[in-house]
């Protein structure tokens, strides 16, 4: 479907169609001007995905033998994946766009990695190194809660660089523990290791107090 001013096929920030029909019916309410990774159309590929994992629920629940299910899990993996991959040959995988082959394919990859642990605990039982996971788990609405806060007040929070400058704490952190010593990508990655293993330690005091939040 052609975009005015951008013509069809057009993935661009500004000219792809899921941008231009937020543009039009959802302007001044994006979470950036132009676009928004959460918008009308890609919406619908993103349900497709929270399908998955309801069948993937519903097929874990059946009640046939622990081998089969993983059996046929990893086969319904790989089948996912290869079609996204020759779908994203004309439409391509595109996590901002949510794109069809996006969904595909990650419900592929998604699925080869819940049945590894599927086979590896509940057909072989080999469960200590999942603690973390399970940890996790059981406070999962409570961590992504409080995470999210946590980083807002890190962001809204602000202190003096070492400039003089105003910088949000998160900034600072984030300068001070990793940039001044790591390239960007890897700063990230220390910088997201360090908020994992900070909210796991949060939640394994939670865990070994038998406090769980639910809903």
């Amino acid at each position: 479907i052609p975009v005015p001013g951008y013509g069809a096929g057009d993935l661009s920030v500004e000219g792809n169609l899921a941008a231009y029909i937020d543009f039009s019916l959802l302007k001044g309410h994006m979470w950036k001007e132009t676009w928004d990774p959460e918008g009308i159309l890609s919406t619908i590929p993103a349900i497709a995905t929270t399908l998955t994992g309801i069948l993937t629920g519903h097929w874990l629940r059946s009640g046939k033998p622990r081998e089969e299910i993983a059996g046929w899990m990893f086969v319904a993996g790989w089948l996912a994946i290869v079609a996204g991959l020759f779908w994203g040959i004309a439409f391509p995988i595109n996590k901002s766009l949510w794109t069809s082959s996006y969904v595909v394919f990650t419900s592929g990859c998604a699925l080869q990695f819940l049945g590894f642990c599927y086979w590896l605990i509940d057909v072989k039982g080999i469960q200590k190194w999942a603690k973390p996971a399970i940890i996790y788990g059981m406070n999962a609405i409570a961590v992504f809660v409080l995470s999210g806060l946590l980083a807002r007040v890190f962001i809204f929070t602000k202190i003096n660089g070492p400039d003089g400058q105003s910088i949000s704490l998160k900034q600072w952190i984030y300068e001070t523990l990793f940039t001044s010593w790591l390239s960007p990508l890897n700063a990230s990655l220390g910088y997201a290791i360090l908020n994992v293993v900070f909210w796991l330690a949060m939640m394994t005091i939670l865990y070994r107090k038998r406090i769980f939040i639910k809903i």
